[in-house]
């Protein structure tokens, strides 16, 4: 979907952004994951024509981006930025309605569809219609300029920051609705972040940068488990062991683990695709007597029935064997 080709953009001698080459797929999310400074909203910028390439190239679905008019190629992108940037003296349906206008909607089609994003995102119309900004939280003024960046329903979705301004509790739940939003499911999505625990919740891939260059992009597990150089393992060092329960699974965990017969907590078995902090985070709402959980080996058809010590044990055995630094 997006084709990014030796991107470089210059100011005077220094290079924001050095020779960057990425693809993301159609219907991935791809976080730009970096310090301030790193080149990762610049490169989000070129995507659009925010900025301007000094040299290089950048296709769309196949189109060079240099060969459309920038108005036109941003009306099929929504663009979420940090604090959602509605406009004040507008209503949430005004705010909205902003990019329709400039696609010459009709009235109707424009009320149809506002009310139908809203909806998607958990703000019911008939409440937040008629409210302005001011009027609304953090987390509900993050939704209204998601509303907006998907009213057109464009293929690409570009997003700088965007729960940058909320605080830490709004923002934890906020991205765990963004992960199950239905309207963002076929999105070809990028997202610019310096919150690592962001990148690794929300990303398919991380490209990871410094200096205005790629230092590695791929899964969020191939980041922990086969860092790239010495930079991306010393990033990632200060978060590294909740990372490694983030990206790992139960099924990781499988060949550490011995296969009991029968379950022996009353607990619903979890997939063995169930990530291993999710699991713990279960285990601790378990009553003492049944501190224990059960996962399924779909294939095998096996259930293994263990507790937080175990699970931690094959956690430690697991990373032991597959981290390549220490």
């Amino acid at each position: 979907m997006i084709q990014i080709h030796n991107a470089t953009k210059m100011y005077g001698p220094l290079a924001a952004v050095d020779a960057v080459s990425l693809e993301v797929s159609k219907g991935e999310t791809l976080v730009l994951l970096g310090t301030s400074g790193s080149g990762k909203t610049t490169t989000l910028k070129l995507i659009n024509r925010l900025e301007e390439l000094t040299s290089g190239s950048i296709a769309v679905a196949g189109k060079d981006i240099q060969q459309q008019p920038p108005e036109e190629l941003r009306r099929q992108m929504g663009y979420v930025i940090q604090g959602a940037g509605l406009f004040p003296h507008y209503t949430v349906q005004e705010n909205i309605a902003v990019v329709p206008r400039l696609l010459g909607w009709q009235k109707k089609q424009t009320t149809q569809r506002t009310e139908e994003v809203l909806e998607m995102l958990h703000l019911p119309a008939q409440e937040y219609l008629h409210k302005y900004p001011h009027q609304l939280s953090g987390g509900q003024q993050q939704r209204v300029g998601l509303a907006r960046a998907l009213v057109s329903d464009p293929p690409v979705v570009l997003m700088d920051e965007p729960f940058g301004a909320l605080d830490p509790i709004t923002r934890h739940s906020i991205r765990h609705e963004f992960k199950h939003l239905k309207a963002l499911q076929d999105k070809t999505i990028v997202l610019v972040t310096h919150d690592v625990q962001e990148a690794f919740e929300l990303a398919d891939r991380i490209c990871l940068m410094d200096g205005g260059q790629v230092q590695q992009v791929g899964t969020p597990k191939e980041l922990v488990f086969r860092p790239a150089n010495t930079f991306v393992g010393r990033f990632l060092q200060q978060h590294i062991f909740q990372l490694q329960l983030q990206v790992l699974t139960l099924q990781d965990l499988l060949p550490y683990l011995q296969p009991l017969p029968t379950a022996t907590s009353a607990t619903t078995p979890l997939p063995a695709s169930t990530p291993v902090l999710q699991a713990l985070q279960q285990l601790t709402g378990t009553s003492i007597a049944t501190q224990s959980i059960n996962i399924l080996q779909k294939n095998a058809g096996q259930l293994y029935t263990v507790g937080t010590a175990e699970l931690m044990a094959a956690v430690a055995e697991a990373t032991q064997n597959q981290l390549p630094y220490d």
